[in-house]
C-alpha cells in the first residue's frame, strides 16, 4: 500500500499543471514555473501524506523523507508530460509523413 502515494502524488501534480496552462493559456511565460509550482506542491502532499497517514509514504522515518518524496514525485510529473507530449509528437510526424 506505501507504493499508491508517489503515483497519487504525481497524478495530482500532473493535472494541477494542465489546469494551470488551460488557466495561463494567454500568457505563456508563466508556464517555466510550472517544475517548481509542481516540485512545491508535490512536496506539500508529501508532508500531508506523511502526517495524516505515515505507513502510506514509502519508508518515510521522518518529515524530511516525506518532504523529498513529494518534492521527487511533484517534479515527476513534468517529466511524465514531456514523455506523453512527445509520444504524440512522434506519432503525429509519422502520421504526417504518410
Amino acid at each position: 500500500m506505501e507504493v499508491v502515494s508517489v503515483p497519487v502524488i504525481l497524478i495530482i501534480c500532473y493535472v494541477f499543471a494542465e489546469i494551470f496552462k488551460v488557466i495561463f493559456k494567454e500568457k505563456e511565460k508563466l508556464f517555466k514555473l510550472i517544475p517548481m509550482l509542481v516540485s512545491i506542491l508535490g512536496g506539500i502532499l508529501g508532508i500531508l501524506i506523511f502526517l495524516t497517514n505515515p505507513e502510506l509514504i514509502l519508508n518515510a522515518t521522518n518529515i524530511w523523507n516525506a518532504l523529498l518524496i513529494g518534492i521527487i514525485s511533484g517534479a515527476s510529473s513534468t517529466t511524465t508530460n514531456q514523455i506523453v507530449k512527445q509520444l504524440f509528437k512522434k506519432s503525429n510526424e509519422v502520421n504526417n509523413h504518410e
